[in-house]
């Protein structure tokens, strides 16, 4: 941006330091207003809120996960909820998959990881010998070579069925 004697008067140089953050505040903040989940995802997750301890692992910032979370009403089912932000790095990172385990106190083979990129979810979860489901969605990266779930569903109701899949094995 370019300043002259005009500009120079209402833009000063530490003003020109916030504006990055003001137009990503901004942004986030409009495009809240088109926040939804995907089809049934609260009613499948009530469902296996009563039957199983549910954990949240996100890539999103602290300041906007959690909010969003509680705007569509969600997030009472996840504890813990561990958001990458918080801990320096991103996922696949096993040190967040660790952070949620020793969250949930369960074993890698007793858990069930969902995720919708093949490689941040699914090939971080399958490094610590975690049970994947692929939720393929408009989001994320949909294939990786060498790295295949467990279970791949289109539609978030589908997860119950993955769960019969693997309480009969």
């Amino acid at each position: 941006m370019k300043l002259n004697a005009t500009t120079s008067t209402f833009l000063t140089p530490e003003k020109l330091k916030q504006i990055p953050l003001f137009l990503a505040e901004t942004y986030r903040g409009i495009s809240r207003h088109r926040l939804h989940l995907y089809p049934d995802v609260k009613a499948v997750l009530e469902e296996l809120h009563d039957r199983f301890r549910l954990a949240a692992l996100s890539d999103a910032q602290s300041a906007w996960a959690l909010p969003e979370m509680q705007a569509v009403g969600i997030e009472s089912f996840f504890n813990p909820i561990i958001i990458s932000s918080d801990y320096g790095f991103r996922k696949p990172d096993r040190r967040l998959f660790k952070a949620v385990l020793s969250g949930l106190e369960i074993e890698p083979e007793n858990v069930l990881f969902v995720g919708n990129d093949m490689y941040r979810d699914i090939f971080g979860a399958r490094q610590l010998g975690i049970k994947t489901v692929f939720f393929s969605s408009n989001q994320g990266k949909q294939q990786m070579n060498g790295v295949s779930p467990d279970y791949i569903i289109y539609r978030f109701t589908e997860l119950k069925q993955a769960i019969r899949f693997f309480e009969s094995q």
